[in-house]
């Protein structure tokens, strides 16, 4: 391919391959098309990523054929999954601080829509979201074990507050709030 480049860009892509990737995809978002403003060769010869419609068929097709090996993975990891994300945290932590001061965030939530969200919510229907539910039922059971005696004693407490007047009952209130950031502290295990 290189000998077929537009020689004012040639020495770009051996030079700097970054900066030549970077004018092409510049070139793409402005809905130039690099061959027809006689960047790159228009050789049918010249290799080519395959069509994004037989990629993502692609994709989804073998995706949804290995589902029993994924099911097979997630049964018989190589580790502990809990223990490596534990030990991971301090990569973690430094790769989401990088996304976040690079704008990663803002920008990849703007690729999605709500509309995109309702549509395949609207295509996995109410029954993935009950069986999710019904998977997690010991889960659900166990964690409501945990909160139902702090937030009874959040109650008890509240109850035992004086109710007579607007300050009591204000400072009931805010009571309420602090108590139940308490819970949530007792739940982390601070």
């Amino acid at each position: 391919m290189g000998e077929k480049i537009d020689p004012r860009i040639q020495k770009l892509a051996v030079e700097d391959p970054v900066a030549f990737f970077l004018s092409l995809c510049e070139m793409r978002e402005q809905g130039k098309d690099p061959i027809a403003e006689g960047i790159l060769p228009g050789n049918p010869v010249t290799k080519t990523v395959k069509s994004a419609e037989r990629w993502a068929t692609q994709q989804i097709d073998n995706a949804k054929a290995a589902s029993k090996d994924w099911l097979d993975g997630v049964k018989n990891p190589s580790r502990n999954p809990i223990e490596s994300a534990i030990a991971a945290k301090e990569k973690f932590l430094d790769r989401l601080k990088a996304a976040l001061d690079a704008g990663k965030w803002e920008k990849n939530l703007a690729k999605s829509s709500l509309a995109e969200i309702i549509e395949v919510a609207g295509k996995v229907g109410t029954s993935a979201y009950e069986t999710g539910v019904g998977a997690r039922e010991t889960k659900i059971r166990k964690r409501v074990g945990e909160l139902q005696p702090l937030v009874q004693s959040v109650s008890n407490t509240i109850q035992a507050m004086p109710d007579k007047s607007d300050v009591d009952r204000e400072k009931r209130l805010v009571s309420a709030r602090k108590l139940m950031i308490e819970v949530g502290k007792k739940r982390a295990g601070a």
